[in-house]
């Protein structure tokens, strides 16, 4: 079959298409010397309800509903540099020579939310464009996303009165990259409401690409990440008592398709947060941490080096 894509306009024809595993090879390649660290990918039956918790795509957020007849969905992950997750915090409680008192927080606030964050949402973004531009040369529909939740202007309501009845209380993004980072095999839940994945913990920014294209399937993560029970360091250190373990009991386990207890792993999530609070620690709080502390506290996948001094005495004994 030939593509009508417009790399193959532009040349005055069209492109062959490639076989499966090639083009698998050649839209992981293109993501990674884009900038991406992590790349996988989930074909589209892992977002339809799977035993043993049945779990599924809500309406409006599964991937047939962006591209009908999606088939693979691509994953893809840049990393928070360390030092750039853990300078802001132990710089905004440090005295400083050229800033004012009352402006450590903010200024590293935004120092953090511009390179940890915002700069991120962009790039990821630009990546899922040049992906689904290698798909539209071969003929195959993509869809891209922003990176992080839209905000709607509804009326003169509030960003709280706008989601007040919203299942997470909150915008979410159009497309959950979470849930496909799991699904393609990146990584697992915590019990902070992130994903974790082996390289990097907590600590990277995910996006997706939805197309019709059938590519080659990355296998789900198959030992635990996160340490559980073992730690919980992440629960403790919310300022806000924003993260909580969901207590339903029909899906306990948020295991994946794996049934032995070795192999279970969090394709969902088993925690639950409320971003709405975590953002009023800047008005409630006149010594909010800088965002993050969920990330900086985990000890995967190794124990970091620098911490504010009231992470470190919430951490306390915990084990190298």
């Amino acid at each position: 079959m030939r593509g009508t894509g417009w790399n193959g306009l532009l040349e005055g024809g069209v492109t062959e298409r490639m076989d499966k595993k090639t083009l698998t090879r050649q839209v992981k390649a293109r993501a990674r010397e884009a900038g991406a660290a992590l790349v996988g990918i989930a074909p589209v039956e892992r977002f339809d309800p799977m035993p043993p918790v049945n779990d599924a795509a809500p309406a409006g957020q599964h991937p047939r509903d962006f591209v009908p007849g999606a088939r693979s969905v691509i994953s893809l992950a840049m990393p928070i540099l360390p030092a750039v997750l853990h300078a802001p915090a132990v710089l905004a409680e440090t005295d400083s020579e050229v800033l004012p008192n009352d402006a450590r927080r903010p200024y590293y606030d935004r120092v953090y939310n511009r390179v940890g964050h915002a700069l991120h949402d962009v790039q990821l973004e630009v990546i899922g464009q040049l992906i689904g531009q290698l798909l539209l040369a071969q003929g195959y529909d993509a869809m891209i996303f922003p990176t992080t939740g839209v905000h709607p202007r509804v009326g003169a309501k509030t960003k709280a009165e706008i989601w007040a009845d919203a299942p997470l209380v909150y915008s979410s993004g159009p497309f959950s990259h979470r849930h496909a980072a799991t699904r393609a095999g990146l990584g697992e839940f915590g019990y902070n409401n992130c994903v974790l994945t082996p390289e990097y913990g907590p600590r990277q920014r995910f996006n997706s690409v939805v197309t019709d294209a059938e590519l080659v399937p990355d296998p789900l993560i198959e030992k635990p990440i996160c340490l559980r029970d073992k730690c919980g360091l992440c629960l403790k250190v919310c300022v806000m008592d924003c993260i909580f373990l969901r207590t339903d009991k029909r899906y306990a386990d948020y295991r994946s398709l794996e049934t032995d207890d070795s192999g279970r792993i969090f394709i969902d999530t088993p925690a639950r947060s409320i971003p709405l609070r975590c953002m009023a620690r800047t008005d409630e709080r006149p010594d909010y941490p800088v965002r993050g502390d969920c990330l900086r506290i985990c000890p995967v996948p190794k124990r970091p080096d620098r911490l504010p001094k009231r992470l470190e005495e919430i951490r306390g004994g915990l084990p190298r």
